[in-house]
């Protein structure tokens, strides 16, 4: 059960950590607001285009990194003290453990989300004005970014669980998302390796929103193979976990 894996995480830090950088994550905006009102009010467009520009990338890089500690936190404790072969030679489902990991990481994912929805909020409300069409863009900019950001997460969970040192996690996934910061304008194929999906499809969602639309091709073509990387990461990680309870 959840509750299970929750209390594995109680003495890692793993939950207050994941609250205090999301709350800093969504002062991002208003903390920039703050500081340049005119600089911002003066803008003409969707106010939330105008965050987001302005806002965005580093929020959602900051979100990264808290996933990649999270990650790499979640199955080093399995690790440690060789928690993991004693789990593991218990009749249960080798697969079950990534799994219940999923579920909490994509939980605490839509935790800092929803706070840089407040922090967003707040910035509105503050200092532009809310119009009727704010909630509905933010309710499809946030689906948006959880989905995109479904197949980093669970690819995430797969390095942890194929590598037995932290370390060597953290490093694949800072490679990974130092890639994705300057890559994002490369060709299709190469915005749907993870950490790469979720700024692209931050870029095409600011244009769609500076241009008034709701959807782009390429943002509609980036959701669809979200879906089919997150099935084919889910798929992947059965027996990748079967194979690494015979290899420890």
């Amino acid at each position: 059960m959840l509750s299970t894996e929750f209390r594995k995480l109680k003495s890692t830090g793993f939950l207050p950590s994941i609250v205090i950088g999301g709350i800093l994550a969504a002062l991002i905006p208003i903390l920039n607001t703050a500081a340049r009102p005119d600089t911002f009010t003066s803008q003409t467009g969707p106010v939330l285009s105008i965050l987001l520009t302005a806002n965005a990338q580093m929020i959602l890089l900051l979100h990264l990194i808290l996933v990649i500690c999270g990650a790499c936190t979640m199955f080093h404790t399995e690790y440690a003290g060789r928690a993991l072969n004693h789990m593991l030679a218990l009749p249960l489902r080798a697969e079950g453990l990534y799994f219940k990991k999923a579920v909490i990481l994509i939980l605490c994912f839509l935790l800092l989300l929803t706070l840089e929805a407040a922090g967003l909020s707040f910035c509105a409300s503050r200092w532009f004005g809310l119009s009727e069409d704010f909630f509905p863009e933010l309710i499809r900019y946030l689906g948006s970014i959880a989905l995109l950001s479904l197949p980093t997460i669970l690819f995430m969970l797969l390095i942890a669980l194929l590598n037995e040192n932290m370390w060597v996690s953290l490093g694949i996934g800072i490679i990974f998302l130092s890639m994705a910061t300057v890559l994002t304008d490369g060709p299709f194929a190469l915005r749907l390796v993870p950490f790469l999906t979720p700024f692209a499809g931050l870029e095409e969602t600011c244009t769609v929103l500076a241009a008034g639309d709701t959807f782009s091709g390429d943002l509609k073509n980036l959701l669809l193979c979200a879906v089919a990387e997150t099935i084919i990461l889910i798929i992947a990680a059965i027996p990748a976990a079967r194979t690494r309870r015979y290899t420890l």
